[in-house]
């Protein structure tokens, strides 16, 4: 296993480069109003004959990096374990990947009038490497399929609770939300604490945005009880910043701490064990939540709305249960 994760790591940063010069035609999917390609690779790769796997490589390129051996590919096409992981994934059907992607582009769509749409949508499986669960461009998405089999599937023992959460089928239209939002925001410059909230809030809205049927602890991968704690707490942790003088700070740890995905947020108390991870994200929706409640601006100004003039003009006022 640890080869093939390691293997499927190793050709990622090309691969965000090779699917921009992949271009192939289309067929209709499940929606009337756009069409893309679905092609279950791991399908393709699994279900091929044996002698055929050449012709594979012939047709996906991008999919067998020359650097390793074919022998690589021969042996996990026999591998236990990457048959009983794709035996999971076939039976996720086309229809049930289909209506997620479909969410995600048709919210698109209505957000985002000019942005492109992938053209093709490829699965694969990727030895459940959850810290890359898809890859999207302005032509093609990856989706690693074996990283939504559900969050109390078998095969994810092992895996932390907090990171099994945002490992449902539902969660493949929540996951090209944030990878879309991902590389339409550019990285501030401003390094404060403040800055990185407002970033991540702006994330989490226009995932919000592009999904407004899913529920905020959906959107944020938590689970209800945990957006409760958030919400009941909200003065708290708004406080607790602000006493600690943490808002303009650039101390990097502060990120480890708030913002990245965690089993908890490391507030150092005893109520750290209760928290969810990212709380910073989620009071930075907060705070983009309030801008757009008194300013009502188009997405695209919002985006382009400066961390220190969002904030002043949120008027941002933390509830208390």
């Amino acid at each position: 296993m640890r080869l093939f994760k390691n293997l499927f790591r190793s050709f990622l940063a090309v691969l965000f480069f090779l699917l921009l010069l992949w271009s192939c035609s289309n067929r209709n999917s499940s929606t009337n109003t756009y069409s893309y390609e679905l092609i279950r690779f791991e399908q393709i790769f699994f279900e091929s004959h044996p002698d055929s796997l050449a012709a594979v490589e012939k047709q996906f390129p991008y999919f067998f990096p020359k650097n390793y051996p074919f022998s690589v590919w021969v042996n996990r096409r026999t591998d236990s374990l990457q048959m009983a992981l794709y035996k999971q994934t076939k039976m996720i059907s086309r229809g049930d990947i289909e209506d997620q992607i479909d969410l995600f582009i048709e919210g698109l769509t209505r957000v985002f009038e000019n942005a492109k749409r992938p053209k093709k949508v490829i699965t694969i499986t990727s030895d459940v490497d959850y810290n890359n669960k898809v890859i999207l461009n302005d032509t093609m998405a990856l989706v690693a399929i074996d990283n939504f089999l559900g969050v109390n599937h078998f095969m994810y023992q092992g895996i932390a609770m907090y990171l099994r959460q945002e490992m449902n089928l539902r969660d493949i239209s929540v996951q090209l939300a944030e990878s879309f939002a991902e590389r339409i925001l550019t990285t501030p410059n401003d390094r404060s604490f403040l800055s990185q909230l407002i970033h991540y809030g702006k994330i989490q809205y226009i995932k919000q945005m592009i999904i407004p049927d899913f529920s905020e602890d959906r959107i944020m991968g938590y689970t209800p009880e945990q957006l409760e704690w958030a919400r009941t707490n909200e003065k708290e942790i708004w406080n607790f910043f602000v006493s600690k003088e943490m808002l303009f700070s650039t101390d990097p740890d502060l990120i480890n701490r708030f913002i990245f995905s965690a089993p908890f947020s490391k507030f150092y108390l005893n109520i750290d064990v209760d928290s969810p991870g990212k709380i910073g994200q989620w009071l930075g929706l907060q705070i983009v939540n309030a801008y757009q409640k008194n300013e009502r601006k188009s997405i695209d100004e919002l985006l382009k709305t400066p961390t220190r003039v969002l904030f002043e003009k949120s008027e941002y006022k933390p509830r208390r249960k």
